[in-house]
This record gives structure tokens, C-alpha cells and sequence, in this order.
């Protein structure tokens, strides 16, 4: 009686030490991110304790069947089955180890190291082969499974769902990815991504041929790993856990109930025993291949600890050689001497790119950065506000007084921000405390959702409550796509004109947009003003730039443009100098417009055309030049200078945005270098 009692007790203390030891991480996380502001590395530091310690083996499993979904995408799996690295049972098994390499090297170092930059390069580089057959919404959908189905998953399968913060975390982490893989239009809010997500997989997740191939591939991969008598029961527990939606999309059959009701028993008891009877992992579950578990070996290489289904990069052993049931061994067949970044990927493609690689890599650090310097002997207190988080609305952007300030009215001016509504700059981190002696780095990051030269922002940092408070301007410039064109006066800020009918054609043909760019204006006005002096016409003229930015991701090439309906523009007066062009990417070229009135042409009235400009670069895309042109009457001649350029200016700059910063302080330096290391500083 007495040993039962014992042993009820013990296994009573047993399990609530469990529930107290089981909770105590996410209780952690919560307690320690709810109220902070997450940038993508406290983020990264979330879904690590998430997926490395708390749920790893769920997260890791609904990761692998994610990127098994994307195969239910027609336009994914036509491009897997041309390059014929899933469709063929020789180069699967590599194919799938690669990739959970690269995606490891970017998940379990820190996003910013060397060797996750590396890895997101690589990957970069990989993509950009097959760029011109993989859609921009392929691989925003590819992104979004990432986040929601290990999201998905944990609700189904594991011992608790993922909280809020946690899913906050996976947004911003994978977003962070997105952006520096080149991925455009990303939804500013995890709420607003999942329907994104969620409405696309309605309309595109249908049946195809190549989505059966790519299936197929797959599920013979995933079952290889088991003896033959075991490869048809298998095949059913994996269809077991696939949707109806996605089931139909790769035309598999349906399995047994009996399969699936166990398949879900299994996994509840295992979620349940975890909930209350397992103690929480201590080490850190990181496939292998984490700062610790995947060291640089006396050869330079890196030779991973564990695998899926092949054992590439797997070292040799005397251990590896003994294992029973094991068909597959390390050996220099599989590399087990290591990899190295640029080796990982198709046999074809090993080796090559370690120029542009290193490029990529290297601009992923380029980053606005700021530096508070704390030099008295007692910890201070700082405070970062933006401007533009201080308004309601647009029209609020005009108010002179954003801070109920005496400063000079220019400052107050908040340039465009976001489409969605959200700022277009942001600081990490706005507030904190600065031990005496010590300093602070805060990051200034852009991310703008659509394209403009004019992107600008106001900050003002508050040091310990004191009335003095330094303010400076944020400027910023986006390009989405290598090719763009702009006026070389900034002509596209409209400004109000005394004749009615040419605001009426502004404001009537700048409201039109092209649908194939998600609403964002395709639109360029350039109004041409000619001088009538004694009753002749003094032609007037107008500049416009189109450049082929040079990028570190997306496309290599060179761009070239045409204007293509030159015949209805000449016939009211305009006209180009230079209609068509190559354009070498990393350059400018200045074309001029011109308006000279035809001779029955009234003074009194506006003249107007359109032309369409098409340039091809990452992508082709048409561009509508609104041309407007009216008369002043002069009664002598003006004398004005037009600026011209004979050779095409050389400029770098780089598809993503970029970020500089004016300053009005002697404490802080007036740019902020977006080059490693070199950092603006405030000393207090």
C-alpha cells in the first residue's frame, strides 16, 4: 500500500513538474515580446525557440508538406518538371537536401551572419536562373506557406497551437526573407497575407498534369526511406494528412478511413502525452546543421549532422558504416567531406555564381544605422517618434505643426508613405536605456509597397525627457523592377495650373491605372509650356530620365526601350530625340521631348497626347506618357537653359529601397551610409 501511494505520488510530482517546465518557455516568449516592437531578428529569436525547442518536429514536418503543396500550383510545377530536378529519381533525394541546407543555413543563424546571407544568396541566385519562368505571385505563395502552415499545422497536430506573438514572429521573419529575395508586393499585415494566401490557392490550386508528376515524386521520394513491404502503407498515411483541396489538384486517390483515423489518433496521443507528460527539450533541435552542430571543418567545409533522405554532406564515421537497415551511407558519393555555399544546388550550377553570391550577400547589410552614445556617468533614457505615425490621414500630412513645434515649416512636410496605410520607414528600436558609458544602434529600415523618388519622413529622438530634441528627415527611393522612368525636372508633382482644362486632363487621365500592376499608376505627365513672342512659337521642351538600375537580385541584363506611337504625337506638334535604345544596366538616359504649336493651333487652348513607352528589363512593362502642352504669351523672349546629357550617367543603385538621411543637428552626421560599419552617431 504504501509503495503505491509512493509511486502515485511520484508520478503526480512527475507531472506537474512537466506542466510547470512544459509552459515555462512560451510563458517566457510572451512575457518577454508582447510589448516589444518586433523587427525580423527579435522575430528570428521567437520562431527559434519555437520551432528549435518547443514543437520542432511538427514545424519541421508541416515545412516539408508546405513546400509539397506548392507543387498543387500549375505554373510551380511546370517549371519543376522542365528542370527535371524533382520529376527524376536520381537527383530528388539531393534536390530536397539542398534545399533544407539552404533553408537551415538561413533559419538557425542569425539572418545578418555570413553564412545565412550566403545561404539566402544561393538561393537567390538559383531562382534568378529560372527567373523568367517563375512568377512573382509563385513565389509570394511559396513565402506565405512558410508561415501558415506550420501555423495550420500546430492547431491539427502538435500539443498546442502557436500564439499570437508567435505568429506575428513568422510574418515578419519570412517577410524579412521575402524582401531580400526580391519578392514584391508583400501584404503589409499577417491578417491581410493569409487572405492573400488563402484566395489564391482558390483560384489556382486546380489539376494539372505536371502537378501529378511532381506529386508523384514526391510521395516515392518521402517512401523510399521505408522497407518495400512498408512503401504502400506509408503512401496512405501521408495522403492521410492531405486536404480534399490539395488531394484533387494532384488527382491522388483517396485512402482508407481506418488510415486516416489512425493517422490523427497517433498524432493526438503523441500532442497529448507531450502536453503532460514530456519534459521540454534542453538542446537546441537545428537539423543538424546550427553555429554549433554544423562547424567549419579543417577543409573549410561545413558537414551537416543529420539528414532526410540521402545522406549528402554527411561526414563518414566508423558509426555510419556499422549502422543496421541503413541503404544509404555517407561516402564521398554524397560529398561527405562537406559543402561549401556556392557547391549546394543542381550538379550543373556547382561552383558558379560566387561573384554575384557574394555581391548579394554583401548587400543584404546595407542598412541605415544610427548611434546613440551615452558618455555621461548615469544611464539615460531615449525616445524615437516618426512623424508619420502621428497622423490620421493623408491630408493631415500637410499640417505645418506635427509636434507643436517652432521649426522651419519645410520639416514638417511628410512625403508619401504606403498604399496600405503603414509607414514607409521604420526604426528598431524606438525606445530603450543606455547604461553610462555604453551606446545603442538603431536600424533604419524602408519598406515601401510601391515605387517613388519621393518617399520622406520626419524623426525626432527625445534623450531623457530633455526639452532639446533632435530632429532630422528621412529621404527614400524605391524601384520595383530594373527598368523605370522619371522626369529629369521631378515634372510628376503636379502643381496647380491657372488654365482649368489642363488640371481637368490631369486629373482625369492620372486616375488611370493599369490592372496588371495592382493598381499602382503606369502614368507619367510632362506639360510642355511654349513662348509666343510677337506671334511666333518658341518650342518648348521637357526631359525625361529612363534607367536600368543595377540589382543584386532578379535580373542581370541590360535594358532598352521604345516609344511606339511617335506618328499620333507628331502630328500635334511633339516630339523625341532618341525614340529607341539599349540602355546598360547601372545607367541613365536623358531623352528629350519637345512641342513646337502647329500653325492653326489656338493659343487659348491645351494641346494633349498620349504615347506608350515600352522597356524591357526584369520584366516588359508599358509605360503612358501624358504629354500636355499650352502657350504663354511673352512679349519678349525668355532665356532659359535646358539641361542636356550627352553620355549616359552611371549610376548604383538597386531594385530594393534605399534609404538617406538629412540631418539639422552638429551632433549627427547628415547622411546615414547604408555601407556595413560605417554609422551615423549621436553622442549625449
Amino acid at each position: 500500500m504504501l509503495t503505491s501511494t509512493l509511486f502515485i505520488l511520484l508520478v503526480f510530482t512527475y507531472l506537474l513538474i512537466c506542466r510547470y517546465f512544459r509552459f515555462r518557455r512560451i510563458k517566457g516568449i510572451i512575457e518577454k515580446y508582447s510589448n516589444v516592437k518586433l523587427d525580423y531578428r527579435t522575430a528570428q529569436e521567437v520562431c527559434l525557440l519555437t520551432g528549435a525547442y518547443d514543437m520542432p518536429y511538427v514545424l519541421e514536418l508541416s515545412t516539408a508538406f508546405g513546400l509539397f503543396r506548392t507543387y498543387a500550383i500549375p505554373t510551380i510545377s511546370e517549371v519543376l518538371v522542365k528542370s527535371n530536378q524533382l520529376a527524376n529519381k536520381d537527383v530528388a533525394g539531393r534536390r530536397a537536401e539542398d534545399t533544407s541546407v539552404l533553408l537551415s543555413e538561413c533559419i538557425y543563424h542569425d539572418l545578418d551572419s555570413k553564412r545565412a546571407r550566403m545561404g539566402l544568396a544561393r538561393i537567390n541566385y538559383l531562382h534568378n536562373l529560372y527567373r523568367c519562368s517563375i512568377t512573382n505571385d509563385d513565389m509570394l505563395y511559396t513565402l506565405s506557406i512558410f508561415i501558415y502552415e506550420p501555423v495550420r499545422w500546430s492547431e491539427l497536430y502538435d500539443w498546442r497551437p502557436l500564439e499570437p506573438i508567435e505568429k506575428e514572429a513568422r510574418y515578419i521573419f519570412w517577410k524579412e526573407i521575402g524582401e531580400r529575395m526580391g519578392i514584391e508586393y508583400i501584404p503589409s499585415a499577417y491578417e491581410e497575407l493569409e487572405i492573400w494566401k488563402n484566395d489564391y490557392e482558390k483560384e489556382h490550386m486546380i489539376f494539372s498534369k505536371t502537378n501529378k508528376i511532381c506529386g508523384e515524386a514526391t510521395l516515392n521520394l518521402m517512401t523510399s526511406i521505408y522497407p518495400v513491404w512498408m512503401q504502400g502503407f506509408i503512401r496512405n498515411v501521408l495522403l492521410s494528412i492531405v486536404d480534399e483541396r490539395l488531394r484533387l489538384a494532384m488527382d491522388f486517390e483517396k485512402p482508407p478511413t481506418w488510415i486516416k483515423r489512425l493517422t490523427i489518433t497517433i498524432f493526438r496521443i503523441r500532442a497529448f502525452l507531450l502536453r503532460h507528460c514530456a519534459l521540454p527539450r534542453i538542446h537546441m533541435h537545428d537539423n543538424g546543421q546550427g553555429p554549433t552542430s554544423c562547424p567549419m571543418n579543417e577543409h573549410g567545409r561545413f558537414n551537416r549532422t543529420s539528414y532526410i533522405f540521402e545522406p549528402w554532406y554527411v561526414k563518414e564515421t566508423w558509426l555510419s558504416k556499422i549502422k543496421p537497415f541503413v541503404t544509404k551511407r555517407p561516402s564521398p558519393e554524397y560529398k561527405s567531406q562537406g559543402f561549401t555555399i556556392e557547391e549546394v544546388g543542381p550538379e550543373k550550377f556547382a561552383g558558379k555564381g560566387f561573384e554575384e553570391i557574394q555581391n548579394d550577400a554583401e548587400k543584404m547589410l546595407q542598412r541605415a544605422m544610427l548611434l546613440i552614445i551615452n558618455q555621461s556617468e548615469t544611464p539615460v533614457t531615449f525616445q524615437v517618434d516618426l512623424a508619420s505615425q502621428h497622423v490620421n490621414n493623408r491630408l493631415e500630412q500637410e499640417n505645418k505643426n506635427v509636434w507643436d513645434t517652432s521649426f522651419d515649416s519645410n520639416k514638417h512636410f511628410i512625403g508619401p508613405q504606403n498604399l496600405s496605410g503603414r509607414s514607409v520607414f521604420d526604426i528598431t528600436p524606438l525606445d530603450g536605456v543606455i547604461p553610462a558609458g555604453a551606446k545603442k544602434q538603431l536600424t533604419v529600415s524602408c519598406s515601401p509597397d510601391h515605387d517613388s523618388d519621393f518617399f520622406s519622413d520626419l524623426v525626432r529622438i527625445t534623450i531623457s525627457e530633455q526639452p532639446i530634441k533632435l530632429e532630422f528627415r528621412l529621404r527614400g527611393t524605391c524601384r520595383q523592377n530594373s527598368m523605370y522612368i522619371r522626369p529629369l525636372d521631378n515634372g510628376n508633382i503636379i502643381q496647380k495650373c491657372l488654365l482649368p482644362n489642363v488640371n481637368e486632363i490631369i486629373t482625369t487621365q492620372m486616375q488611370t491605372t493599369d490592372p496588371n500592376e495592382k493598381g499602382i499608376p503606369n502614368n507619367i505627365l510632362v506639360s510642355l509650356c511654349a513662348q509666343s513672342i510677337n506671334g511666333k512659337y518658341l518650342a518648348a521642351q521637357r526631359e525625361l530620365i529612363i534607367g536600368c538600375a543595377s540589382s543584386s537580385v532578379g535580373s542581370k541584363k541590360n535594358g532598352d526601350y521604345t516609344f511606339d506611337n511617335l506618328k499620333d504625337i507628331n502630328a500635334e506638334g511633339f516630339n523625341v530625340d532618341v525614340p529607341k535604345s539599349a540602355i546598360e544596366m547601372g545607367t541613365e538616359k536623358v531623352v528629350k521631348i519637345t512641342w513646337t504649336p502647329t500653325a492653326n493651333f489656338d493659343p487659348n487652348e491645351t494641346c494633349r497626347a498620349t504615347i506608350n513607352v515600352t522597356t524591357k528589363g526584369d520584366i516588359v512593362k508599358v509605360w503612358r506618357v501624358i504629354l500636355v502642352g499650352y502657350v504663354e504669351i511673352t512679349s519678349s523672349a525668355d532665356k532659359r537653359s535646358s539641361r542636356t546629357s550627352k553620355n549616359p550617367r552611371v549610376i548604383t543603385t538597386d531594385t530594393r529601397s534605399h534609404v538617406s538621411v538629412g540631418g539639422t543637428s552638429q551632433r549627427l552626421v547628415k547622411q546615414v551610409s547604408t555601407q556595413e560599419n560605417n554609422q551615423s552617431t549621436l553622442t549625449t
